[in-house]
């Protein structure tokens, strides 16, 4: 097995090995988990649904044996929790990589996704905030290429965004450019005089 150099890592939690998602010689730049506000709208849409079933059962005074708006209201709360426990295990899974080659997203527990986009393939990148994520310090990044839907378009709630944007914007611009062989150089071009 070839040595690595140490990898950056912005990520906390358990630790995922990648190596299988990289071509010989790539090397992992580094790595960053999304940002824990991806969790906030799961997390708040449980919160509302017990609310919901706490304000509707002192409301209604219903009685302490079950009944059926009890129960639904149960139910409807425990999925809308269920769903944001399904949530934080994705978050705990998904991944961006960056190496010397591409952009990586790993995400799903059940089926794994891949996503990846060659940094010599970016021709335009968008960087972009809203007022809630400048407050929380999380950003998304919007990657464009040439004519083409990419399977990794856009990456959000990426943590430290305007760290994570100058070290990808020094990758970027370092990445070799790779041509092909029509785009080769042919030399110089020949000098035609009349």
């Amino acid at each position: 097995m070839p040595l690595r150099r140490p990898r950056i890592s912005w990520s906390y939690g358990p630790r995922i090995i990648y190596d299988k998602y990289l071509s010989p010689g790539e090397e992992v730049a580094f790595e960053v988990r999304k940002h824990w506000a991806a969790l906030l709208w799961p997390s708040v849409q449980a919160g509302l649904a017990w609310l919901m079933l706490f304000f509707l059962h002192a409301l209604l005074n219903l009685p302490s044996e079950s009944n059926p708006i009890d129960s639904l209201t149960f139910i409807v709360a425990m999925a809308f929790t269920l769903r944001a426990v399904w949530r934080w295990l994705e978050w705990q899974i998904a991944r961006i990589l960056v190496t010397n080659r591409r952009i990586v997203e790993v995400t799903g527990i059940i089926t794994r996704r891949v996503a990846s986009m060659p940094l010599a393939k970016v021709t335009d990148l968008t960087y972009q905030r809203t007022l809630l994520a400048r407050w929380l310090n999380y950003g998304e990044l919007i990657l464009e290429s040439a004519g083409q839907n990419q399977a990794l378009e856009s990456i959000t709630y990426i943590p430290r965004p305007d760290d994570f944007y100058q070290d990808f914007m020094k990758l970027l611009n370092d990445a070799p450019v790779y041509r092909t062989p029509d785009e080769e150089d042919t030399g110089e071009i020949p000098l035609i005089s009349n």
